[in-house]
């Protein structure tokens, strides 16, 4: 099961008193930014996975002048660091280090998942929500590996801290990413072992208290098998695929409360790898099996695929 993003949409809304703080990610499928200043809230997002820096500055500035925001009375530029798109990470990042410059004020960097965990606590029906719920998060990184990650929502919503994954973050192929999570089980177990950050890891999760986010879900075929029961369950929330800015401005915002702000020198995109692509022995390998794939497809096989309709090349 597929869940799309919605096309571009302005929202505003009314919040408790916080920092202005002005949000850019443009981690992975969509570019967003948001705005908190004041009681309000401005909000901007299209879907793209490319192309993020032609779109980005057009979305700031209608933010600001939705809300009359002057730069000069931002707290904080808070960015999506990552991990994700390795592209662009580079342009959220520049261009929070590039306007914090010229406001003089501090960048705070929210890593990925932990904003796409925000995304799932936030957006959990009322009526199935347990305190002791589990957020899996899995990012697709492309080069089939993936990012994976464990929170326990209430923590994740904890205004006097910062959320801290079970476990840590992990990168490796989908068999690896599908070993973590199976191993929540339907029996309300967490894997062995597992600690988070400053506590012993939660005793209860599994298929009752799990909930999912994240783009990798779709990307990897093991993946969305396995979270098909969650799904239908309406445990993965359709606001929580992709990153979105406005839970970088909350998570931001707390940062900056919270001593997390940088001086925009060192503002800096957060890599799980060093590699970003295939080098030319790979990609003549992946080209060499891809073929001996369609050359070994049977005429009946082939007919049928060809009167199916395309679904486009995975990421």
């Amino acid at each position: 099961m597929t869940l799309s993003v919605s096309p571009e949409v302005s929202t505003s809304a009314r919040f408790d008193a916080a920092p202005p703080v002005l949000a850019l990610d443009t981690s992975a499928g969509q570019c967003s930014v948001a705005l908190r200043c004041g009681s309000s809230e401005a909000f901007r997002v299209a879907p793209m996975t490319q192309g993020h820096s032609r779109v980005l500055m057009g979305m700031i500035d209608a933010v600001m002048a939705e809300l009359g925001c002057d730069g000069r009375a931002i707290a904080a530029v808070g960015y999506g660091s990552g991990p994700g798109s390795f592209t662009g990470l580079r342009v959220a990042c520049g261009v929070a280090q590039g306007l914090a410059l010229g406001w003089d004020c501090p960048v705070v960097a929210v890593d990925t998942p932990s904003a796409l965990a925000l995304q799932a606590a936030l957006a959990r029906d009322p009526q199935q929500a347990q305190p002791d719920d589990l957020i899996a998060v899995a990012l697709d990184l492309r080069m089939h590996e993936f990012c994976c990650a464990l929170f326990q929502a209430e923590a994740v919503l904890d205004a006097q801290g910062w959320p801290h994954p079970i476990g840590g973050l992990t990168l490796g192929p989908q068999s690896e990413a599908l070993v973590r999570f199976a191993s929540l089980g339907s029996s309300g177990e967490t894997t062995t072992g597992m600690q988070s950050s400053g506590s012993d890891a939660p005793s209860r999760g599994g298929a009752d208290g799990l909930w999912l986010a994240g783009d990798g879900f779709d990307v990897s075929e093991a993946l969305r098998v396995w979270s098909v029961p969650l799904v239908k369950a309406g445990r993965r929330p359709l606001q929580a695929v992709q990153p979105d800015a406005r839970a970088v401005a909350r998570l931001a915002a707390r940062g900056l409360m919270l001593g997390r702000g940088l001086d925009a020198a060192d503002a800096a995109p957060f890599y799980l790898r060093d590699k970003v692509a295939l080098d030319v022995t790979e990609q003549a390998a992946l080209r060499a099996a891809r073929s001996t794939t369609s050359a070994s497809t049977s005429p009946a096989t082939s007919a049928s695929t060809s009167a199916a309709p395309s679904r486009g090349a995975t990421r």
